[in-house]
């Protein structure tokens, strides 16, 4: 028989389906330990503590764009969490996959998997192995594979940009005023705009905010933009010790 050793983190809002896995896995000869959690915040403050696999719900907080999860995945890349990450869904949405799986994640299953597939899936993912179904693996590598093309791209576009362009560039992707970016960035309203008109040159385009919506497009292609929320929960993680 084999001797329980995984640590297992299950994080799903919906508090009947996090129990149902709870207990499910719990009765597994190779699960030691099951912890739960109901929303980011938490997951992330109990990842800390050191699990051999997360089982993330792609759904969280009752978000179909998979938002939510992922930035819980992109805070776990930002704090050095190195989790291996079993996602779960309730039907399968390639986009999203592809891009949880390019923020870290190393597995999927949709939630109607059999509880003996969803234990298989998890004790690969906790080994280091991916484990992706059958049906979308060839869709899903194809899906990856552009979107390694899109960040060559993306990255050869933003190499012509100087470090100064970038932070303005960021800042206007994430929809920060004008005046706000001179502030934050300690420049003048009129540096500013010239970096801004050099930045609609090089992108292609004639407007601030199609320069905003190009930006947020390179740099998701490039790298995931941080949004507020993580950095918040990061910030709040990092300074406060009573959290950890």
């Amino acid at each position: 028989m084999a001797v329980p050793d995984l640590r297992v983190l299950v994080c799903d809002d919906n508090r009947m389906m996090r129990e149902a896995l709870s207990l499910y896995l719990a009765g597994q000869p190779s699960v030691a330990t099951v912890d739960t959690a109901g929303n980011v915040d938490d997951a992330i403050r109990s990842a800390r503590r050191g699990y051999d696999v997360v089982v993330l719900d792609l759904s969280l907080g009752g978000d179909e764009s998979g938002l939510v999860a992922l930035e819980a995945l992109e805070a776990l890349q930002n704090l050095g969490i190195a989790t291996p990450v079993l996602l779960l869904r309730s039907g399968h949405h390639l986009d999203l996959i592809a891009r949880a799986l390019s923020l870290g994640a190393l597995g999927y299953c949709p939630k109607t998997v059999s509880p003996a597939d969803l234990h298989h899936a998890m004790v690969e993912v906790a080994a280091g192995r991916a484990s992706i179904p059958d049906e979308i693996l060839e869709p899903l590598l194809h899906r990856l594979l552009d979107e390694s093309r899109a960040a060559a791209a993306s990255s050869s576009v933003l190499a012509t940009l100087t470090v100064r362009e970038r932070e303005v560039l960021r800042s206007l992707a994430q929809g920060v005023p004008r005046q706000e970016i001179a502030r934050r960035l300690g420049l003048s309203a009129n540096t500013v705009r010239t970096h801004l008109r050099h930045l609609m040159e090089k992108l292609g385009v004639t407007s601030q905010l199609a320069a905003a919506a190009r930006g947020r497009e390179l740099m998701e292609a490039s790298g995931p933009v941080a949004d507020e929320p993580i950095t918040t929960v990061i910030d709040l993680l990092e300074r406060d010790p009573r959290l950890t």
